[in-house]
């Protein structure tokens, strides 16, 4: 099987604390990860490593077999051009008064060269993931003007829209009422089913976990404790210990 990001030796200090500690990890190309853990054990230092956002104080992390980790600041650009990362907050000026359409658009400039405006075919791609994420009557509304589901819907499709091999998403249910969590629970696996995507899901909610996703890390204190198929991780010692309960996540029909 293909591997799409692998990791090797990988420590993160930050002074004498150890945030991020793993000797090896996979992620194989089409596979639907889950990386689950309380606050503070290290989800997002691994997220943003597997992107190259940081770098290990020691060890490897390759991306489709090319060493990412140690390369130059220049060239780290034309990696990342190939991975959708979808942040805990959106990363735009609030106060500026974007539309929905335009939010989504900014994924697809992405894939310009500078100073070079989208085209009838990039509006046409922008467009398509805005009807495919039911926001069709949304794109002309202010992005800020939208709810908080609403914008977790138009951010995935501004990742999409750059057509990403590995889509990273940063605890996408935060601040999300039950009734929106549901709707990006079938959302995502609605995106995996139809696209095949190598996808990995930060969150320390098992509810928001969708049943396209079949592989579960759980996380604690910087290191890896469990790693396995969903059904034995959920119901592991580990994750009574951790989230001091064990669930039934939602199934394929």
């Amino acid at each position: 099987m293909k591997n799409c990001v692998a990791l090797s030796d990988i420590l993160i200090k930050r002074g004498s604390h150890t945030i991020l500690q793993i000797d090896q990890l996979t992620i194989h190309a089409g596979e639907f990860v889950g990386l689950l853990g309380p606050n503070g054990a290290g989800k997002t230092t691994f997220l943003k490593l597997c992107c190259g956002l940081i770098k290990p104080n020691r060890g490897n992390v390759r991306f489709q077999n090319q060493c990412i980790s140690r390369i130059a600041p220049g060239r780290i650009a034309h990696f990342r051009k190939h991975i959708g990362y979808i942040p805990q907050q959106a990363e735009y000026h609030a106060h500026l008064p974007f539309t929905l359409r335009e939010v989504v658009a900014m994924g697809r400039n992405a894939l310009k060269p500078l100073f070079h405006a989208l085209d009838k075919t990039d509006y046409e791609i922008v467009d398509s993931w805005i009807d495919k994420m039911g926001l069709a009557d949304r794109g002309r509304q202010t992005f800020r003007s939208l709810s908080g589901g609403q914008q977790q819907k138009a951010l995935i499709a501004r990742a999409m829209v750059a057509e990403p091999q590995f889509l990273l998403l940063d605890e996408p249910g935060a601040n999300l009422d039950p009734n929106w969590k549901k709707q990006l629970r079938e959302t995502l696996d609605r995106l995996f089913n139809d696209c095949r995507i190598t996808a990995l899901l930060i969150s320390h909610e098992l509810d928001l976990i969708p049943s396209a996703c079949q592989r579960l890390i759980l996380l604690d204190q910087g290191r890896i404790v469990q790693d396995g198929p969903k059904a034995q991780v959920i119901n592991s010692d580990f994750a009574r210990q951790l989230f001091g309960r064990t669930i039934t996540t939602p199934e394929k029909p």
